[in-house]
């Protein structure tokens, strides 16, 4: 691990500092939404029955290489884990010190909270190809992760609706 690098909690001064992250994963989300979500997560020190928050990984000077949001769940199969969601590691030099740091941090925090496994949705746009040089996926694997599932996601606001698709890729003779 690159000790140029730590993982902090993220500050309530830190929130519009992260913003630029976020945005690397989420172009369009509004500041506002970015600034909700965060402080819902780290406002009130972590509560007992679900413990949930925004991990940083800072250099030294406090300038912000990446982060995650994470919440303590049961699963079906697991029990207790950390759901993990949205990692992102922005660094023009060096993507695996500051993955490799957060990495890291996740197995802490699963172990301080007794939790049996990480499940981690990684953003498909940054997670690369598996085996590349620099890739946060290679990264996870590298640190022990292997792909479980498959997650997908069907906006219910009609976003990313794959039935105008679909219409289009109909047979000439109208049969789906």
């Amino acid at each position: 691990m690159d000790e140029s690098f730590i993982a902090k909690p993220l500050g309530q001064r830190q929130i519009d500092q992260a913003y630029p992250l976020v945005r690397a994963i989420f172009p369009d989300l509004p500041v506002e939404q970015w600034r909700a979500f965060a402080a819902a997560l780290i406002g009130p020190v972590d509560t007992p029955a679900t413990p949930s928050g925004i991990m940083t990984v800072q250099n030294a000077r406090g300038y912000l290489h990446g982060l995650f949001s994470y919440a303590i769940a049961e699963h079906l199969r697991h029990g207790r884990i950390l759901a993990v969601e949205n990692f992102v590691v922005l660094d023009l030099f060096d993507m695996t010190g500051p993955a490799e740091t957060l990495l890291h941090s996740m197995d802490r925090l699963a172990r301080g909270h007794g939790c049996a496994a990480i499940h981690t949705a990684l953003p498909e746009l940054l997670a690369g190809a598996a085996g590349s040089r620099g890739s946060l996926l290679t990264c996870f694997h590298q640190d022990g992760h292997r792909t479980e599932t498959l997650r997908l996601c069907k906006a219910m606001d009609g976003a990313n609706d794959n039935r105008a698709h679909r219409s289009q890729a109909e047979s000439p003779l109208g049969i789906p």
